[in-house]
């Protein structure tokens, strides 16, 4: 299967493509397109094609940084996003908008990627989590308009998995047992709420509950006692995509870190961890 590079210059590209005629097929492609994650911005395009799409996101910042889609419905703006999430409690998406994926966080110095389908409209790109001080990494500019152009271009199908694991209200159910190789994954939210499913590898001799612990409050500051891996960010319901993830020999958790909106508790707190090893 072909992959398309986005280039700078999409807009130009997208203009050459009408210009063509509405009889010329555009050919079915995965679109792949990059973002660095720094300390606190993203680099990477603001106009997509429409389609299938291969996000890659590297950090190049000295902490933990992931990429939160969310679609804006008809009429909102980037500043009515900021102003809903700056006025709700953590994990909490405001009205008027929808998780739509991304990949999720990485420990500096990693990259991960997701392949998901892109509909035409509005998006915000985000990282929702607090810095070690406690100011939420959007109010210090980690946040990047997202415009989805409609591309015309033919359907196209999701990477093959080698694994799939169905998100439900509150739990993970992997097809298979997680082994040590190179994976695609294929995640589903098959639950009534936002899910996201983010593998960490555990430090020797840590526990999931020391991994988690370090984004409490009252926690002192520094970085959580093992690896983020990237995964999957959270996906409202019916939504789904893939992600290509390296299991090497460890102890590893996917946990889901959205809040749940009637109890306020994160969804791990209600039971939404896997732990796994890999030999």
């Amino acid at each position: 299967m072909k992959r398309l590079l986005i280039m700078p210059a999409l807009v130009i590209l997208l203009t050459i493509s009408a210009a063509c005629g509405s009889d010329d097929e555009v050919v079915a492609e995965i679109n792949e397109v990059s973002y660095a994650a720094m300390d606190y911005h993203f680099e990477g395009p603001q106009f997509l094609p429409s389609g299938m799409t291969e996000l890659t996101l590297v950090n190049q910042g000295m902490e933990l940084h992931h990429q939160q889609l969310l679609t804006l419905r008809e009429g909102m703006t980037v500043d009515d996003s900021m102003a809903g999430l700056m006025s709700r409690e953590e994990g909490l998406p405001p009205p008027g908008v929808d998780a739509a994926g991304g990949v999720g966080a990485l420990t500096p110095g990693l990259s991960g990627n997701v392949t998901l389908s892109l509909t035409p409209g509005n998006y915000v790109m985000l990282w929702l989590v607090p810095n070690a001080e406690g100011a939420p990494h959007v109010a210090l500019g980690m946040v990047k308009p997202i415009t989805v152009i409609e591309s015309g271009a033919l359907p196209v199908a999701e990477p093959e998995a080698d694994l799939n694991i169905g998100m439900v209200d509150f739990g993970f159910a992997p097809s298979t047992a997680i082994s040590s190789r190179v994976q695609n994954i294929l995640v589903t939210n098959q639950g009534e709420q936002d899910h996201e499913a983010f593998p960490i590898m555990l430090n020797p001799g840590a526990s999931v509950e020391d991994f988690l612990g370090a984004f409490e409050g009252e926690s002192p500051p520094g970085p959580p006692p093992g690896q983020g891996f990237g995964g999957f960010q959270a996906i409202a319901p019916s939504g789904g995509g893939t992600f290509t993830v390296d299991f090497g020999a460890g102890d590893y958790a996917l946990v889901c870190f959205v809040t749940d909106p009637t109890t306020g508790a994160r969804h791990f707190v209600l039971g939404m961890i896997h732990e796994f090893t890999v030999q």
